[in-house]
């Protein structure tokens, strides 16, 4: 994959509303939260929080490791930044 294709990826991934909030509750919550945790704060249906996660992963954005019962995702900070320098900074994402 080029990284225009890369780059394309991530940014249809963040169009979307939701997967942008996302993204930036990872980076606010250390870069990491279980997935009960993200269904309590977007109080979607488990189903449509599952096709989210599953893009946000396509995409590179995230990473899911699984303990126990739980999955946590966890952002891959260092590809956002290669392809959206200053996320953090320009949107509103900063710990």
């Amino acid at each position: 994959m080029t990284s225009t294709e890369e780059a394309v990826k991530i940014f249809k991934a963040l169009a979307d509303p939701t997967r942008y909030a996302m993204i930036r509750l990872l980076y606010s919550e250390g870069g990491e939260i279980s997935c009960s945790d993200c269904a309590q704060r977007f109080k979607l249906s488990a189903p449509a929080l599952s096709h989210h996660y599953k893009i946000l992963q396509n995409a590179g954005l995230i990473t899911a490791r699984k303990e126990g019962a739980y999955v946590f995702y966890k952002l891959n900070r260092a590809y956002l930044e290669q392809f959206v320098p200053g996320f953090a900074k320009a949107h509103g994402a900063v710990r």
